[in-house]
């Protein structure tokens, strides 16, 4: 015979559970769909503000003056949007700009 012996399902990487620790996910990607005219103007270290649109999204990237500099899509976009949703705040850090694209380091501020 064969089942399952009672102890919790296939886990996924994507999927926040209660035992999520927000402060400890850390993404590195690039922002999607790069606004130009903002991207030009950050630099290695700026640091840009994380926020929801709404409890389901988008996630977008602003400067300190509250420019949009794009979009995150990443693997852990539903925990990133989980735990922004439960109020952790989150920062990007720009690690680089090049060729119109702009790789970021988001963490829990």
């Amino acid at each position: 015979m064969s089942g399952s012996s009672g102890g919790g399902g296939i886990p996924s990487i994507n999927r926040p559970d209660e035992k999520d620790d927000c402060l400890e996910l850390v993404i590195k990607t690039n922002l999607s769909t790069p606004l130009a005219p903002v991207i030009s103007n950050l630099k290695t270290g700026d640091i840009l503000s994380i926020h929801a649109v709404s409890d389901q999204g988008p996630i977008q990237a602003l400067t300190k003056d509250g420019d949009l500099a794009g979009s995150i899509i990443s693997r852990e976009q539903v925990r990133l949007l989980s735990c922004i949703n439960k109020g952790t705040t989150f920062i990007a850090e720009v690690l680089s700009v090049k060729n119109g694209q702009c790789q970021v380091q988001i963490s829990a501020e």
